[in-house]
């Protein structure tokens, strides 16, 4: 990020504090966002997708991030527990991402394994 970018944020938020009550800043209770508790009946369901996640190796993960091409770099020294954990930080902030992933499970012709894409997309529900 560059200066210029900060600065136009600054205003932007100064322009929004203007518009907005003037209050003291003490009552303005500013909490970071908080995600939605995930239902404990899917825990032990979600477990098994990744226990199943597990047992595919780095080849296959790699053949994931270039079918898709997710914007990973993989090293050949990381471990394939490292890869699953980029490919699926990269599935959390990238919305676009997830939904091309849920789209290629319905297509037959993949290099990716096919059991390997229905635990994926089983994670993504």
């Amino acid at each position: 990020m560059k200066t210029h970018e900060i600065a136009k944020i600054l205003v932007n938020l100064a322009e929004a504090l203007r518009l907005a009550p003037n209050v003291e800043l003490e009552s303005m209770k500013l909490r970071p966002p908080t995600r939605p508790k995930p239902n404990t009946a899917d825990i032990p369901m979600a477990l098994s997708a990744l226990v199943a996640l597990s047992q595919f190796d780095k080849a296959q993960w790699r053949t994931v991030i270039e079918e898709y091409k997710f914007p990973l770099e993989v090293k050949n020294t990381e471990s394939t527990r490292d890869i699953v954990g980029k490919i699926l930080r990269h599935l959390e902030q990238d919305p676009e991402a997830r939904k091309k992933l849920r789209n290629a499970v319905q297509r037959t012709k993949s290099d990716v394994n096919p059991e390997l894409m229905t635990a994926l997309n089983f994670l993504l529900k």
